[in-house]
């Protein structure tokens, strides 16, 4: 089987840099979706083959050789990007366009714009830039198995992190997937604040509160300020985004944003904030 660096090379034209993305965390019940996004150009190839030829499909790399690999890449690509959406984020955009979102995002946080990007699927993001999408390209291309690499290090991290936080739930054993493991603590602990409550498997394990969800109303209602409204978000709403049902959520959404056109015409009534 031909190197995945080969098969870059053979696919790009001679002297431009080109990038792959991909994603990691699409197919979980909590946290985030992240995406990556690797730059390589000829200097690179030059200098660092003998490391990018051990670049592989994330999948196929144990977690301590993939973690060490993506410091590697941070250290020699000439450019690379990470983004993440979370789980309010994908709940309310569906995971796909929460996918193709962190994947023009961490195309965006580039320090260096590629000529040309591998995308790893079956549709592209629409970054601006030339697309090409491979399917499997994670195991075909070397940029793309770079940008696996990236997107799944900085996902594990995410979620080891999100066991400190919200203990019990074995998010750093199964990064958040549908395992049986995850299954049963979500059945015996309730569903967190970082879990996909869109998803039908966890929607199921809800364990849901209405007095809650009036409280929250009252509080957002009571919020005199921007500043109050952005804090409401994070202190109030974020906590406890688990015990809410997504039509709870979409309706105190809409709230939120009728409060926030309130609160910034009584703010700056003669539109002289600008």
């Amino acid at each position: 089987m031909i190197n995945p660096l080969d098969w870059d090379l053979g696919n790009v034209p001679p002297g431009v840099a080109w990038g792959g993305v991909d994603e990691a965390g699409r197919g979980a019940w909590a946290g985030p979706v992240v995406a990556a996004c690797a730059v390589l150009d000829a200097a690179t190839v030059h200098k660092w083959g003998h490391v990018l030829r051990g670049v592989r499909d994330s999948k196929q790399l144990k977690p301590e050789r993939r973690e060490a690999l993506a410091a590697e890449l941070k250290a020699l690509l000439p450019a690379y990007g990470i983004a993440e959406l979370d789980a309010m984020a994908i709940d309310r955009e569906n995971i796909l366009e929460a996918t193709m979102m962190a994947m023009r995002q961490s195309v965006a946080n580039l320090a260096l714009r590629p000529r040309i990007l591998f995308i790893d699927g079956n549709r592209g993001p629409r970054t601006g830039l030339p697309e090409r999408l491979v399917v499997d390209g994670d195991a075909l291309s070397c940029a793309i198995g770079a940008a696996s690499i990236l997107a799944k290090a900085h996902r594990d991290a995410l979620m080891i992190a999100a066991e400190a936080t919200h203990p019990g739930y074995g998010f750093s054993q199964h990064k958040g997937y549908g395992t049986a493991l995850h299954r049963a603590r979500l059945a015996e602990l309730g569903v967190s604040p970082v879990h996909r409550i869109s998803y039908a498997p966890v929607a199921a394990l809800q364990e849901v509160d209405e007095e809650l969800r009036d409280r929250l109303h009252h509080s957002l209602d009571a919020c005199v300020s921007l500043e109050g409204l952005r804090a409401w978000v994070e202190r109030e709403l974020r906590p406890s985004y688990g015990r809410l049902k997504l039509v709870w959520v979409e309706t105190l959404r809409r709230r939120y944003a009728d409060r926030l056109v309130q609160l910034a015409d009584v703010q700056d009534p003669a539109g002289e904030g600008g």
